[in-house]
């Protein structure tokens, strides 16, 4: 898996296979639409695997709670796309 930061529109941290995945689930979940696809493409960035590992794990959940140890690694080692984390206006 590959891990996809956006942060306009909205900020968003998604695990994904592809670029274009990301999209899809960033449209889905957070913000945009179809028409948007490109610029949405363009605008994100592909980033290391141990950076989206450290925030993820560091993130608060909406009850302001950190994830446990072991949620976090489920997540992280599972095979399906999911957003991360999301802007906190949109919560």
């Amino acid at each position: 898996m590959n891990y996809f930061e956006f942060v306009e529109p909205y900020y968003a941290l998604i695990k994904a296979k592809t670029g274009e995945e990301s999209v899809e689930k960033y449209i889905e979940v957070v913000s945009g639409e179809e028409s948007d696809f490109e610029s949405l493409l363009e605008e994100c960035e592909l980033v290391p695997e141990y950076y989206a590992s450290a925030k993820f794990s560091r993130s608060t959940g909406e009850d302001g709670k950190l994830s446990g140890l072991e949620e976090v690694i489920e997540v992280l080692k599972n095979d399906k796309s999911d957003v991360l984390l999301i802007d906190a206006g949109l919560l």
